[in-house]
């Protein structure tokens, strides 16, 4: 692999590097793309033929466009460093690139090396030095991923924000996040203890922050993505905001946890009964839900456009205040509201997003009458989702 040309990129602070390498040595950098990246897409089997003409185009030297990819900002050196100590960044951080345009041109390439292999071609050795293009922007932040991920696929089949902000955040599953752990649902376990989420519950918060919408549509309309990333930009300056959202929300789910002393439900304590099952068995239960933090990421969002908070930092240094008028009887009071959401609902698990952004909105912003009052804030949310639904 050999460096042709270095650009930096003032948009999405990171290098970029145009990079002329062969068939060979992209197959040798690509292994561990489609192994560790769990949720890149799948093959596309509705273009099987046009990426088989692109094998047989490889085969003959047919110039394909540049493929695109992306190392994270941890691997950014820390000062001006030669060419080949880049390229040793590249190779040696290989399990950590993320590809930002062209993986159905690597997937064809590696079917192409791969049926070389078991096959054999008397044209081996021509066809894996055959030259490529690949462009790497190093040390890119993960908004900074997504921003080029939008920007470069416009032509592509639609992949919803949700699903591009998963792949660029799925690395955190292996490594945790300060404690944190994130649990993929094909691993057949079920969070279960303080500090465990589910990784799609909270990619769907993150999501609900990002687009300021408790609904969390799968958008995939680029212009209106590029938009919600416009109005983050000044935001996620130095700092990972999805580390900010997730850590965030551990420290409210801790502290409500333990303010409560982890309540299980009792239906004795309620006056009255629920027309079936509580939305949770106990104070951790409640709020490990999607529900709860599609709620706190639209919430915290608006707060933030309305300049009721800073921004999540800020949020975060509040939960330190927050309280319950009295423990049983605030969470016996949000099961009793959350059994009539349910009885009422046309669509329960968007109404119960709706009364959880309203639930944050009125606990976090200083001007309302629930500020920091756990108890105060259950009744105001389902005061006002009565009015916005009624």
């Amino acid at each position: 692999m050999e460096i042709r040309h270095k650009i930096y990129d003032n948009r999405i602070d990171s290098l970029n590097l145009l990079i002329e390498t062969t068939i060979g040595e992209y197959f040798a950098l690509s292994s561990k793309i489609l192994d560790k990246n769990h949720f890149q897409r799948r093959r596309v089997k509705s273009s099987s033929t046009v990426y088989s003409l692109l094998k047989t185009d490889l085969r003959l030297g047919c110039v394909v466009p540049p493929i695109v990819l992306a190392l994270s900002i941890d691997a950014r050196p820390k000062e001006e460093v030669e060419d080949s100590d880049l390229i040793d960044i590249v190779v040696e951080n290989n399990d950590k690139l993320i590809i930002l345009d062209g993986l159905q041109r690597t997937y064809t390439i590696r079917e192409l090396v791969n049926e070389i292999n078991e096959f054999g071609d008397p044209e081996k050795d021509v066809i894996l030095a055959r030259k490529l293009r690949i462009e790497i922007y190093i040390g890119i932040n993960k908004l900074g991923i997504l921003y080029r991920m939008l920007t470069l696929n416009t032509g592509q089949t639609a992949m919803s924000s949700r699903h591009q902000i998963e792949i660029i955040y799925s690395d955190y599953i292996d490594t945790g996040v300060n404690g944190i752990r994130l649990i993929k649902e094909v691993e057949g376990e079920t969070p279960n203890e303080l500090g465990e989420y589910n990784f799609r519950d909270i990619i769907q918060g993150f999501t609900s922050y990002l687009d300021r919408d408790f609904l969390t549509i799968d958008r995939t309309d680029i212009l209106d993505n590029i938009k919600s990333l416009e109005k983050l930009a000044v935001e996620n300056k130095d700092k990972d905001l999805f580390i900010e959202y997730l850590t965030a929300y551990d420290s409210f789910v801790k502290k409500i946890v333990n303010l409560s002393e982890n309540l299980t439900f009792d239906e004795t304590n309620l006056d009255g009964k629920l027309s079936g099952q509580p939305f949770g068995k106990n104070t951790l239960k409640i709020f490990n839900k999607s529900q709860v933090m599609t709620g706190f990421g639209s919430a915290i969002g608006k707060l933030i456009d309305f300049k009721g908070v800073k921004d999540v930092t800020g949020v975060r240094d509040l939960i330190n205040d927050i309280n319950f008028n009295n423990a049983q009887e605030d969470i016996n009071n949000l099961l009793i509201k959350l059994d009539s959401i349910k009885i009422i609902a046309k669509k329960i698990g968007n109404d119960q997003r709706l009364y959880f952004h309203l639930f944050f909105r009125e606990l976090f912003d200083s001007k309302s009458d629930a500020y920091l009052n756990i108890g105060n804030a259950i009744t105001e949310a389902y005061q006002q989702y009565e009015r916005k639904t009624q």
